[in-house]
């Protein structure tokens, strides 16, 4: 397997945080154990679903695990991902408790997703509603580099035809795939042509 020794790359992990279709779990913890096979920093929105599946399986193989919360705190971690084991992420970076929005949780799930997809160099969609939308948008307008997992339902299916409609200049580069480990070398290989 072919590894990038010259940089860490930090890959954004984003999609649905409710799935109710074992095959697309069982596409997200093949994705993580893909991603686990190279050196870089895993990034999620810290939640559950999909991106905890994956984040999961690529942390059993030696991967850092950064998560952004939308939660000011840890106690407010536990409840929002009451079954999930918080020991696979390095660091949790939370919402500001001076954040002017603190006080709603819709405006401080978006805040993440400003915070987390800014700090990816480059990441995968898999399946996904409305938030991961939200993620894919704003990856896309940060210039990144994305892969989107097709073949895994929601917002990831849809972006095929959608994408070509409202398509814009710019340095983002979306790349499609069904296979996983064809995506994820993709994605690598792209971010390695950008540096």
């Amino acid at each position: 397997m072919l590894q990038y020794f010259l940089m860490k790359y930090k890959i954004g992990v984003y999609g649905s945080a409710v799935s109710e279709d074992l095959s697309i779990d069982e596409k997200a913890r093949n994705l993580g154990q893909i991603l686990g096979d190279f050196d870089i920093t895993l990034i999620t929105g810290a939640c559950t679903g999909l991106p905890y599946t994956a984040a999961s399986a690529a942390f059993k193989k030696g991967v850092e695990v950064v998560g952004f919360s939308p939660e000011k705190d840890m106690d407010g971690q536990k409840k929002f991902t009451p079954h999930d084991d918080l020991s696979i992420y390095s660091k949790i970076n939370f919402t500001p408790k001076d954040f002017e929005y603190s006080s709603l949780p819709k405006v401080c799930q978006k805040y993440r997703n400003v915070i987390s997809t800014s700090n990816c160099d480059g990441a995968i969609i898999i399946s996904g509603r409305w938030g991961t939308m939200n993620e894919f948008t704003n990856l896309f307008d940060m210039g990144k580099v994305i892969g989107v997992l097709t073949g895994t339902g929601g917002i990831a299916d849809e972006l095929v035809s959608l994408f070509p409609k409202i398509n814009k200049p710019g340095k983002g580069k979306v790349i499609f795939d069904a296979d996983p480990q064809n995506l994820v070398q993709k994605v690598l290989d792209e971010l390695k042509l950008r540096k």
